[in-house]
């Protein structure tokens, strides 16, 4: 467990060391302000195009291996960002970082393969704030390497950074990392000449009632996170005239929020109120931070409504995920949280595009909050349905 904390917290060091100064690079190699959450963006639509892929081969190859090698074609991505000369060799390394990230999924299967299904909550709030305190780091130097304002903005140096971070995780990984699955579980995974895979896979997933209804929760949640995360760099420039130092300091607060929720806070809040409860809390936090946001004249009371979507939001992840993994036997923990996240990632990947249509429209740039908070409605609604029946499937477990 100590060796896959410590790649995660590097995985995340390297994915937030490119996020400060990616906004204000993009606009200087030519993409449209409309346009820039949509570039930002395209990691999530690498991230639901191959999420699945990374979740069901794990399965049957095993979780090392798949964690080395999502590690390493991020490396690569990180390379292609900081030397890109123009909107469409960026474009394309921000994507191809989105199709290597699957080491987020497969390492919730990791952790939980090695977690007994009363531990499962709190073994993945610690996975996702090992995840967290790599983005305390990150963003922190990637804002300083970034430039001090956004003529100065380079992703030169924080994608040499992350590039140099994500070979540290590998090394350790390849070295350290024990499999967690063994042999004869891989083996069940896909029984010789089973049929499925892609399409198959994923309805073999969704037609199960209390999965397909956590799906569509994924999917809604993570549209309205979307469309306040990948806005936020150019929400704050406009509204404030943040460059990539403040935008880096704020990413830091958020991650040391998230680490004190997951990895102090989820724990106990857990045996005491249960993981429906708190997953929806974490919803109807996220809708009050959102809404207090809107009413930003400083920036101080934009961070007091962002500790409300942010305590929220790991709050939700957390939740969600161990409520996910519960539905699941261990031969297809990581087909079942694949195909979570790929629902999850689509919705992040829908996002930008959300952000654009309203940014054309001309809705002002308090739109795309107004509208994550309206996403957020039916996800409570459809998880306090659900709250008995998923609590009795939870402890059938």
């Amino acid at each position: 467990m100590p060796v896959l904390l410590v790649t995660i917290l590097l995985s995340g060091m390297g994915f937030g060391l490119i996020l400060p100064g990616f906004p204000f690079v993009a606009e200087k190699l030519g993409v449209p302000h409309w346009a820039g959450p949509m570039v930002l963006g395209l990691y999530a639509i690498g991230q639901f195009i191959a999420t699945p892929f990374w979740g069901r081969y794990s399965d049957r190859f095993g979780r090392r291996p798949l964690l080395i090698g999502s590690i390493a074609g991020g490396m690569v991505g990180h390379l292609i960002c900081a030397f890109a000369p123009d909107p469409w060799t960026l474009s394309f390394g921000r994507l191809l970082t989105g199709l290597m990230g699957g080491n987020i999924p497969v390492a919730m299967a990791y952790a939980s393969d090695i977690s007994p299904p009363e531990q499962r909550a709190k073994t993945l709030g610690t996975v996702g704030a090992s995840l967290s305190l790599g983005f305390i780091v990150g963003p922190l130097i990637g804002g300083l390497l970034g430039g001090k304002d956004a003529a100065s903005a380079t992703l030169l140096w924080p994608g040499l950074a992350a590039a140099a971070v994500c070979l540290m995780a590998i090394t350790g990984a390849f070295l350290y990392l024990k499999e967690s699955l063994p042999l004869e579980k891989r083996a069940a995974a896909r029984p010789a000449g089973a049929p499925g895979g892609g399409l198959a896979d994923f309805r073999q997933v969704v037609r199960r009632p209390v999965l397909g209804q956590l799906l569509a929760v994924g999917f809604l949640a993570y549209l309205a996170m979307a469309a306040f995360e990948t806005n936020f760099p150019f929400w704050a420039g406009d509204r404030f005239g943040w460059g990539p130092r403040e935008i880096g300091l704020s990413f830091t607060y958020l991650a040391v929020l998230v680490v004190t929720t997951q990895g102090v806070l989820v724990g106990p809040l857990v045996k005491r109120f249960g993981e429906k409860l708190l997953l929806i809390t974490g919803l109807s936090s996220y809708v009050v931070g959102l809404l207090v946001m809107t009413q930003s004249l400083f920036w101080g009371v934009m961070l007091f409504g962002i500790t409300f979507t942010t305590t929220g939001s790991a709050l939700y992840m957390t939740t969600m995920n161990s409520l996910v993994s519960k539905q699941a036997g261990d031969s297809e923990r990581g087909l079942v949280l694949g195909t979570f996240n790929t629902a999850s990632w689509l919705g992040r990947a829908l996002g930008p595009g959300m952000i654009a249509l309203l940014g054309l429209a001309g809705l002002g740039r308090d739109a795309p909050l107004f509208a994550a908070a309206l996403l957020m409605l039916p996800c409570i609604v459809i998880m306090r349905g659900l709250r008995s029946r998923a609590a009795g499937v939870q402890s059938a477990d």
